[in-house]
């Protein structure tokens, strides 16, 4: 019979990395899975981890690419060989904490309208030190606002979703090299909600040989067509080449000078459009906290890096967004 969750992982020249990464899933406690290795044309001692834990345990299977795709070509190949009706994503050099698999498919039994189910994650450096947590916690409708600037949900190793979803969306596009979690969030958020456990289901590495450090304007270059694709349509316009450099320097901290303006006045008409979609004041508060926030680890950035006039202005326009009227007369 299919299995309830296929755990999909993508490798590429993971030897240091992947057996922790195998083991993690196959000591969950959860055991109605497959987990599905995807080999991406690996060149070192990976596809002989991979086919000794494929030897050892019927529920490993193990796809091959005799070239390197890239991870959106990876995680293609993988969906079209899947099996299960729920995939859970996990990267080869990540590992999962217990509970993860059956706190997130017991999700996905109990609510049909949810889309992705996320959690929580340690970060670690190669040496295994925690560095810091990321929640990604912001309510369904929050997350998906905020997606128009960044992706709050986090990575895309610690999520599980539908199948048969993901397939009707196109699975990840391979216009994506980096940033294709980030892509397929949008698009699949239009679908259905998220949902964000509050325990942490996963530790990721931080380390010199992830693939993000090696594609920094690649990746720049992804986060402008895919904000286009999403804050667009929120705002019922074109954006501007300026405004969306603006908003990228408030957001991913790229150090430009001079445009807080710009970025703001973007963000408040965005606001005004979440407003008028979600009455709820809870959440109207939730979204306002966290763009405050944003500017406020915007402000922080500029200050290490000495920009002390730059960071004033950030600070002032953060504490704006935090002053409930400012709210009430977008």
């Amino acid at each position: 019979m299919a299995p309830k969750v296929t755990v999909l992982i993508p490798v590429f020249n993971r030897e240091r990395f992947v057996d922790e990464a195998i083991r993690s899933v196959i000591d969950q406690d959860f055991d109605d899975f497959e987990l599905l290795l995807v080999d991406d044309g690996s060149t070192d001692g990976t596809p002989n981890i991979l086919e000794a834990w494929k030897q050892r345990d019927p529920r490993v299977v193990v796809v091959r690419s005799p070239t390197n795709q890239g991870i959106p070509g990876a995680l293609n190949l993988g969906l079209a060989h899947a099996r299960g009706t729920y995939v859970a994503r996990l990267d080869s050099d990540d590992f999962m904490m217990p509970r993860r698999l059956a706190e997130q498919a017991a999700v996905l039994d109990a609510r049909s309208e949810v889309a992705l189910v996320s959690c929580a994650y340690d970060i670690i450096d190669i040496e295994g030190n925690h560095l810091r947590t990321w929640k990604g916690d912001e309510p369904h409708e929050v997350a998906v606002f905020l997606l128009n600037f960044f992706n709050v949900i986090g990575g895309g190793g610690q999520v599980m979703f539908r199948l048969a979803e993901v397939r009707e969306e196109g699975g990840y596009s391979p216009e994506f090299s980096t940033s294709d979690d980030y892509d397929l969030w949008v698009r699949l958020l239009r679908r259905g909600r998220l949902e964000t456990l509050p325990f942490v289901g996963m530790t990721k590495r931080t380390h010199g040989e992830q693939s993000w450090r090696w594609y920094a304007d690649v990746r720049r270059g992804n986060w402008v067509k895919i904000m286009r694709s999403s804050l667009e349509p929120h705002l019922r316009r074109a954006l501007r080449d300026d405004e969306i450099d603006a908003l990228i320097t408030v957001w991913r901290h790229d150090r430009r000078l001079g445009v807080a303006k710009i970025a703001d006045d973007v963000m408040l008409e965005a606001f005004a459009r979440f407003l008028d979609a979600v009455p709820d004041r809870a959440l109207r508060a939730c979204a306002r906290r966290r763009i405050a926030l944003q500017w406020y680890l915007a402000a922080r950035h500029l200050a290490r890096r000495g920009h002390p006039l730059g960071a004033m202005e950030y600070l002032a326009r953060s504490a704006r967004w935090l002053i409930r009227r400012a709210a009430a007369t977008v």
